[in-house]
């Protein structure tokens, strides 16, 4: 009777072969492992039909191999063939072993031209050598052909659990059973299967080389096929009951020999050309003898012709050695050779393998993570609810004691302040506590207040050093240029509040504007306001950010009443841009200046950013001063004999400024305007250093 292993749960073994389907249970006893379980369903294998064709094909052989095996477990362990897997072998460094699988990684991505979330990988330490590091086998494969396979196991309602490669699936059974020795011989295991022929070769006891031949059994049967005219079935059962490897005596082999050699040279010649190849590598070495399985093993004559053609030993596998068979295996023994795949990947499910690598596809791990969690999330849950069940009429009964004192505490403490009772009493009378709180609060508003207005008038007020180290950095590099004076403007506006024009001062062509801003003959007039530089006013009272009681001055707060819905009390206007004046050494700087200004913007302690949004420029307020105007402003006559360099050129610049968190994406070009271009006739421009 078998007895399965401890800690080892049943799986369903699944071969999917080119040409067969097998299924396979494998059992541990006390004298070793017993196959109670083996069915094999053949379909046709033809290369020219369709991709749909074949997969209906095999589709009908899995339900028919499932059906006969009555195997209940859903978790299934399958093969991809060797020829769609890129494998390596690598020598890493001495390093930690939790970074071998980032190098692992880097490598793989180096060799395969996919992304990482397309293929499925993972590697297989093999040796480890004395100065500490690795000889390690990476094998990866595209999810597109993993997937083709989930479609199969989808729809006979099975779940993949491990991904195997089929050359390595038969190395590790016959590796398991003895077939490769203990001599540390340099051993070659070929698996000539119907699309494909693998060879994995061991040597010093250690797997160290795999390589997939575009040849198999297929092949032959086309082979067959085209030289006698027949269906591809039909070859196939000729092949089967009369083919034959050639013997080299051209009276015994006749045509189909000849036709069957012709493919097997071709096979043969891969074979030595790998062979040699290996012997080139590092650590590799002549091959001194070989396995054959798979069902290319079946052909008569193989082993004698192989022999003949590589030169050395050959034998057929003996997978069945030492196994015994239930009655439901008995099927393995009609051609043993073709088993070594299906009992590699169904030791897989009792033991650790030498080679033991499992490519299932990245979204397959993570949903199969997820669906871990959400047992164990339901587990807790589970648990958690019976613990609350136990809790709750314990809890309920003591929850009742604590309201009960609750409501004595409550009503004792009512007796001397009105706020501690039930709800009812706190209706009636309020707490005399919460009175005087009240009034407090009511006390320290009007203080809070006004120590608002006035922060917020500070916050102003330090925005103007911004704008001054703003214009300041606008000043050409080279030259020489002085600011005489800074005042802040504002756009005039209209009844309904919206600006009258483009800012700017008006009036005579040095003169200054009037404060009411009527309008001059270049355009809307533009308002000045003195606020926090000069001007003076009575005391005012501030509460809330609005100034009361204050009577409007030059540069002072504006009647609130004289805007519409005005409530009578002085707001302070707030400035939009600055008016600065000074002198320069030529015009070529004043021009330098205002183009500056153009492009100049500062970021603010807060972040946010100021940058200049309009320029306002006449070329008929610069003049000719002497150098002495500096220190005397009563010096305003310039000599006809005074020197060049002794002459000063008086500007006056209106810049509009504004603020925001981000700067315009591309920042606009301010708007710059020439009051003297559009001045009239008998309005000369203003002086040239030409």
């Amino acid at each position: 009777m078998a007895i399965w292993k401890r800690g080892r749960k049943r799986r369903l073994v699944l071969d999917l072969g080119a040409s067969a389907v097998r299924v396979c249970e494998l059992a541990q006893t006390k004298t070793g492992y017993q196959l109670t379980k083996y069915y094999q369903a053949e379909f046709n294998s033809d290369p020219s039909l369709t991709d749909l064709e074949r997969k209906k094909l095999r589709m009908k052989a899995v339900e028919a191999v499932l059906k006969d095996a009555k195997i209940r477990a859903t978790k299934t362990i399958f093969a991809v063939p060797g020829q769609s897997v890129f494998t390596r072998s690598r020598t890493l460094p001495p390093v930690p072993e939790y970074k071998v699988t980032q190098i692992v990684r880097y490598e793989i991505q180096q060799q395969i031209p996919f992304s990482l979330d397309q293929i499925a990988m993972d590697y297989q330490i093999l040796d480890r050598s004395e100065g500490g590091g690795y000889e390690v086998m990476m094998a990866a494969i595209k999810v597109d052909v993993v997937e083709k396979h989930l479609e199969i196991l989808r729809e006979v309602k099975r779940r993949i659990d491990v991904v195997d490669v089929t050359p390595f699936a038969a190395y590790n059974w016959l590796k398991h059973t003895g077939e490769f020795g203990d001599a540390g011989d340099c051993v070659a295991l070929i698996d000539m299967g119907a699309a494909t022929t693998d060879i994995i070769i061991e040597r010093e006891n250690q797997f160290r080389f795999t390589r997939p031949l575009n040849v198999g059994g297929n092949d032959i049967t086309l082979a067959i096929a085209g030289a006698f005219t027949m269906a591809f079935s039909d070859a196939e059962k000729l092949k089967r009951q009369r083919g034959f490897a050639p013997t080299g005596d051209p009276k015994v082999d006749g045509q189909g020999a000849k036709v069957i050699g012709d493919v097997l040279q071709r096979m043969v010649n891969e074979i030595i050309r790998s062979f040699a190849y290996f012997r080139s590598l590092p650590g590799g070495g002549a091959v001194n003898r070989v396995i054959l399985c798979g069902g290319g093993a079946c052909l008569r004559n193989i082993v004698p012709y192989m022999q003949r053609q590589l030169g050395v030993d050959v034998r057929i596998a003996q997978p069945l050695a030492g196994l015994a068979l239930a009655p439901a295996a008995q099927a393995a023994g009609e051609h043993p050779e073709q088993t070594c795949v299906a009992l590699g990947l169904a030791l897989r499910c009792n033991e650790t393998v030498p080679i033991e690598v499992n490519l299932i596809p990245p979204r397959v791990l993570e949903a199969a993570r997820r669906r871990e969690q959400a047992l164990y999330w339901g587990m807790i849950f589970v648990t958690f609810a019976l613990i609350l069940a136990s809790i709750i009429p314990i809890s309920a009964n003591q929850n009742e004691m604590i309201k009960a004192r609750i409501r004595r505490v409550q009503a004792a403490l009512a007796q001397y302040d009105p706020l501690f009772g039930d709800d009812v009493t706190r209706t009636i009378q309020q707490s005399p506590q919460v009175q005087d709180l009240n009034r407090a609060r009511a006390a320290i508003q009007q203080p809070r207040d006004e120590c608002a207005a006035l922060n917020f008038a500070y916050r102003r007020c330090m925005f103007w050093t911004d704008a001054m180290k703003l214009l300041s950095d606008a000043r050409p590099v080279a030259g020489d240029m002085w600011f005489t004076s800074f005042e802040t403007v504002t756009r005039v506006r209209d009844q309904q509040g919206q600006p009258a024009g483009r800012a700017g001062r008006t009036g005579g062509a040095r003169g200054l504007a009037a404060a009411a801003g009527a309008p001059g003959p270049t355009g809307p007039a533009m308002a000045p306001n003195f606020v926090g530089f000069q001007g003076t006013a009575p005391p005012v009272e501030l509460q809330a950010g609005v100034v009361r009681g204050a009577s409007p001055a030059r540069g002072g707060p504006q009647p609130a009443s004289s805007q519409p819905g005005g409530t009578g009390e002085y707001v302070l206007p707030l400035a939009e841009g600055v008016q600065v004046t000074g002198y320069a050494r030529n015009t070529d700087l004043i021009r330098n200046f205002v183009e500056n200004l153009k492009k100049t913007h500062i970021q603010l302690p807060t972040n946010w950013y100021l940058w200049v949004a309009e320029v306002v420029f006449d070329h008929r307020d610069v003049d000719k001063y002497p150098f002495a105007v500096l220190w005397d402003p009563q010096a305003r006559e310039v000599s006809p004999f005074a020197d060049k360099d002794a002459i000063l050129y008086s500007f006056r610049v209106v810049v509009m400024l504004r603020t925001g968190r981000d700067l315009p994406t591309p920042p606009p070009e301010p708007a710059v305007t020439d009051r003297a271009a559009g001045a009239q006739a008998g309005h000369p421009p203003g002086p040239s250093t030409g």
